[in-house]
């Protein structure tokens, strides 16, 4: 029986070993072209310092940290998916409806995370607001 359960315990274990994502830091050199196009574009002034893939079975994404210290996330079709950082985010990297309304309704306040979350998209303020919007960018809430 002592056996089993030790068998039972180091398969299962390798099962969740191997079923865990699987992060791979990949060269600036390697990072795809519509991931270096997007930040060369929208952060003309940083470069990428970390790039990191990873890979589970479902899924793959992209983790770009910046010089300057914005982190990113990719999607598998190499979409931006998130960008955080501790300052005001550049203009470009906001949707139209939503920098609209945050300019409107927040005016002194800046957006310094933006995500796409659940088939919506999440913005959050500089005094830690997080409001939510439709992928159209119309305002749906604020979020606690």
């Amino acid at each position: 029986m002592k056996n089993l359960i030790m068998i039972t315990t180091v398969v299962l274990s390798l099962i969740f070993v191997a079923g865990c994502d699987k992060e791979t830091v990949i060269p600036e050199q390697n990072v795809p072209t519509e991931i270096n196009n997007y930040v060369s574009t929208h952060f003309p002034n940083c470069s990428i310092s970390k790039a990191i893939k990873e890979n589970d079975e479902n899924e793959e994404m992209y983790e770009i940290t910046l010089s300057c210290g914005i982190k990113l996330e990719f999607n598998k079709q190499k979409e931006i998916i998130d960008i955080d950082w501790n300052t005001k985010l550049p203009d470009s990297v906001i949707p139209t409806n939503i920098l609209t309304y945050v300019n409107s309704n927040y005016s002194t306040n800046f957006i310094i995370g933006w995500e796409l979350q659940s088939g919506n998209q999440e913005v959050q303020l500089n005094n830690n607001l997080v409001l939510v919007f439709d992928m159209a960018g119309e305002f749906l809430r604020i979020d606690d």
